[in-house]
């Protein structure tokens, strides 16, 4: 499946630079300290990138393409009050799009668990993660993504 285009995109297939935890656990070689270090750093450096970024958001040249808005001027409700939490509500999807797909794109994340499509309202999903650091990595790495050249995703925390 290399370079099998996916929404004309070469899919990238890369090994695990790391054990999965459920391998080191079945391998012992699971420590459970280490793995609270590394989520201490990763809430750390989301945190430094949310601080660096612009009011309205990190920059969209630095991930992927312009951030999409749905209409100028008027914010949706949902960019007015999502406080960080650990699901994403996705935008601007084109029609065709499914969770499989999504299901690909996301779980390249750590902590991914899954994908909600709603049927009635076509071009929209909400993506599932363990905790909210864990949501904003994945936010801030596919914001702006174009699925199709005319559709960048438009992603922001759910409303809770």
């Amino acid at each position: 499946m290399q370079n099998f285009p996916f929404y004309d995109k070469p899919m990238r297939i890369q090994y695990a630079k790391t054990k999965s935890d459920c391998i080191a656990r079945a391998e012992g070689t699971y420590d459970k300290k280490k793995k609270q270090e590394e989520k201490a750093e990763r809430k750390r450096r989301v945190e430094e990138a949310q601080q660096n970024a612009t009011p309205n958001g990190p920059r969209a040249e630095s991930n992927g393409g312009p951030a999409a808005s749905s209409r100028p001027g008027r914010p949706s409700a949902q960019e007015a009050v999502a406080d960080p939490n650990n699901i994403l509500f996705i935008q601007n999807l084109p029609y065709e799009t499914t969770s499989m797909m999504l299901d690909v794109l996301f779980k390249q994340y750590p902590g991914f668990r899954e994908v909600r499509m709603i049927e009635a309202k076509p071009g929209i999903a909400f993506v599932e993660f363990e905790d909210d650091i864990q949501s904003s990595v994945a936010m801030q790495a596919l914001q702006g993504f174009k699925i199709t050249p005319q559709n960048p995703m438009a992603i922001s925390y759910a409303k809770k």
